[in-house]
């Protein structure tokens, strides 16, 4: 009888115990997920940048897109369109599947709502007033890009919505802007600080929508982040070695003016002498692997394509040579060293790093035309050769936790390419959005 006795008292101690901490782990996921909510109703900082970067480009490059040199129309414009609207798109083809989202139908279409209607708004008052001149010339509506505001719009609300499922939808929308980014600079349909200041009003526009719709509806319809123990520890730590894989978007610039004739190949009767290529800051994207060998200490895998624009400088009455665009492809093994992360709100930290890079740049071979009369294709001038040559820089970098497998990243990289006097020195920055392995 005492056995038994002993047997039941152990058996309830034990179901007591075990019952105090499942009330402790459900407590816990409550004050987990009760910040996550107030974190997400927050007006969303992350995307300032984009637009600054837009405005300073608008001032730096004013000078590059008034030089003589048109580029020539490309027929590709509509179906541009349907790249930039595929973020949108996707968020609400697995709304109507049944996938879970962050709002309610209700909530998510009023924030949409909002979000289109100050992008294409914000977008059309200002082409209204700047009445900038396309790179082809066939129209003065180029400032800023729809396309791009557009696209960044969706990819965002996709990455709001959507995101908490897995990084990959957020890696995913966002590369689908870079691209359009990178189809209308290669359709000739806007100078670079237009795509720059469109993704700005695209990603502002829709954190200021979804700000305001979090006002208006406070927490009814708002579902918040399932995370397992596991995952909320993740979270709250951030210590351990967040190896993954990581898309890069931004831009890459130079001192922009260079004589050609150190590295270009004349036509025949066509004399170099006093003709520079002046070149805008670039739009780079690309994707980065990383793995870290410690918690502190990684290495990583690049592969960028750098789209720029170009014009040759001319000082010669009468003539006049078509612009062009120029690609850069780069390879660059990195190895760096990242600080303990530093909290910065809770639920959030940031993470601090620094790294070399050491690869190569490969250079596509570019034709500049005279343009004749009539505005026809004419004779060529010059050539500049492609070129594979070892490159190699340094670089810092920030993370900033989003979730417990994404960050968000800026990245400042400089560059340089030996045994060329073509676009040697770089300068890269860069945001980027990291899917943690």
């Amino acid at each position: 009888m005492k056995k038994l006795l002993f047997s039941l008292l152990l058996f309830f101690t034990a179901t007591a115990v075990r019952s105090q901490d499942s009330l402790v782990q459900v407590i816990q996921q409550i004050i987990t997920e009760d910040s996550l909510i107030r974190d997400e109703m927050r007006f969303n900082r992350d995307g300032l940048l984009l637009p600054v970067r837009g405005v300073i480009q608008t001032f730096t490059h004013q000078h590059f897109n008034e030089l003589p040199g048109p580029y020539r129309y490309n027929n590709h414009r509509w179906e541009d369109y349907g790249v930039a609207l595929t973020p949108l798109a996707a968020t609400w083809i697995m709304k109507i599947c049944g996938v879970k989202s962050r709002s309610t139908t209700r909530r998510m279409l009023t924030a949409n709502a909002a979000a289109l209607g100050l992008t294409v708004g914000i977008s059309q008052v200002l082409r209204w007033n700047v009445r900038e001149e396309r790179p082809d010339e066939r129209g003065s509506n180029s400032f800023p890009s729809v396309h791009a505001s557009l696209a960044y719009m969706g990819a965002t609300v996709l990455s709001r919505e959507y995101g908490h499922i897995s990084p990959w939808i957020t890696i995913g929308g966002y590369t689908v802007a870079t691209g359009t980014q990178m189809l209308r600079i290669g359709h000739n349909a806007h100078w670079m600080n237009d795509i720059f200041m469109g993704a700005g009003i695209g990603v502002v526009s829709t954190h200021v929508a979804y700000f305001l719709t979090d006002q208006i509806f406070r927490r009814k319809g708002i579902r918040p982040m399932q995370l397992s123990s596991s995952e909320q520890a993740q979270l709250q730590g951030w210590n351990y070695s967040p190896s993954g894989f990581r898309l890069i978007s931004g831009t890459e610039t130079n001192g922009r003016s260079i004589e050609v004739e150190s590295f270009a190949t004349a036509a025949e009767g066509f004399d170099m002498t006093g003709i520079k290529l002046r070149s805008s800051a670039s739009i780079t994207s690309g994707f980065e692997a990383e793995w870290f060998v410690t918690d502190d200490i990684w290495l990583s895998a690049i592969g960028r394509l750098t789209m720029s624009q170009a014009k040759l400088e001319i000082p010669r009455a009468g003539l006049t040579a078509w612009g062009e665009q120029i690609h850069l492809y780069h390879g660059d093994i990195a190895a760096g060293w990242m600080m303990p992360r530093i909290p910065v709100r809770k639920g959030g930290a940031m993470r601090f790093g620094v790294r070399t890079l050491w690869g190569v740049r490969y250079n596509e071979g570019v034709t500049f035309h005279r343009v004749a009369p009539g505005k026809r294709l004419g004779e060529d001038l010059l050539y500049i050769k492609p070129q594979l040559r070892p490159a190699g820089g340094a670089g810092i970098n920030i993370d900033m936790l989003q979730s417990h497998n994404q960050t968000l990243g800026f990245t400042i990289d400089y560059l340089h390419t030996f045994g060329t006097h073509f676009l040697a020195n770089r300068w890269v920055i860069a945001s980027s959005w990291k899917a943690i392995f």
